[in-house]
């Protein structure tokens, strides 16, 4: 090179964690106009300051991928190890809710006090929505002839049964109410890059609706393996409360709508 461009990057907010998964992006207020467009449901990109790294952090340039001593060194530009000469971050996360200059996101990995660099809207690959379509349009054959030929009685044993098991399995610890389980799922949502709003959150009923789901061409299969899952994390997660997927729009559409109540009875989800 021979010249080298002068760069003037300053902070434009802060990360503030508040759970294991959310945290809250304070954005300074002369920067709020640029905020106009996001919503809950949004899927950004934010880039951050990974600060707690030292100058030596800053100097290495071959680590072990992921920390593993037993695999070869490798450069960091071809890694994403937070070893790096310019320690930026990129996370992408779901924006869980809206209000001024702060917005609450679901899945970001910065560390608290993380000085914010930018926030950016997440690019979506057009092509990626056709292939699913396609694989959608297979599975809700595939579906109608399972139960045609065997009924449902063989989809609730050979499917629901171990799928709701597994989600069981994954519940790690007890949630309090509703609302705690809720915003739970809605960060395993985000994940999935499955967005949307909250409706209804008390302690004793939760209730979201799934405006943006890149899976839904693949119902009904996907969405019936989901929600036995959920059914199963939330009986893990308290068996006073059961999930219930309670509106499926078919043939591709992006709105589903599913709650957390007080359990009533148990048994598969009718798509």
């Amino acid at each position: 090179m021979n010249a080298e461009a002068s760069v003037d990057i300053a902070p434009i907010g802060v990360v503030r964690k508040g759970s294991e998964t959310e945290s809250d992006l304070y954005v300074d207020e002369r920067w709020i106009a640029g905020l106009r467009g996001l919503e809950p449901g949004s899927r950004i990109d934010v880039l951050y300051w990974m600060h707690r790294l030292g100058p030596t952090d800053r100097q290495r340039l071959e680590v072990h991928p992921r920390g593993d001593q037993s695999r070869p060194l490798q450069g960091v530009f071809s890694l994403r190890s937070p070893m790096r000469p310019n320690p930026i971050g990129v996370s992408r996360v779901d924006v869980l809710a809206v209000d001024g200059a702060r917005l609450r996101v679901g899945g970001l990995d910065a560390e608290d006090g993380s000085p914010i660099l930018d926030i950016k809207s997440a690019f979506r690959e057009p092509k990626a929505k056709a292939l699913v379509d396609i694989w959608g349009r297979m599975h809700d054959g595939i579906m109608r002839k399972l139960e045609a030929q065997f009924g449902h009685r063989m989809l609730y044993d050979l499917l629901y049964r171990p799928v709701r098991a597994a989600g069981r399995e994954a519940a790690r610890e007890r949630l309090a109410d509703a609302a705690a389980i809720g915003r739970r799922i809605m960060g395993i949502e985000a994940l999935w890059d499955i967005r949307g709003r909250v409706v209804e959150e008390t302690a004793d009923r939760f209730v979201r609706e799934v405006t943006v789901c890149p899976w839904s061409g693949l119902t009904p299969l996907t969405c019936r393996y989901f929600a036995w899952w959920m059914e199963g994390f939330v009986e893990g997660s308290n068996a006073d409360f059961a999930y219930r997927l309670k509106k499926l729009i078919p043939g591709g559409a992006r709105t589903c709508v599913w709650h957390i109540e007080r359990a009533v009875c148990g048994g598969p989800v009718q798509n």
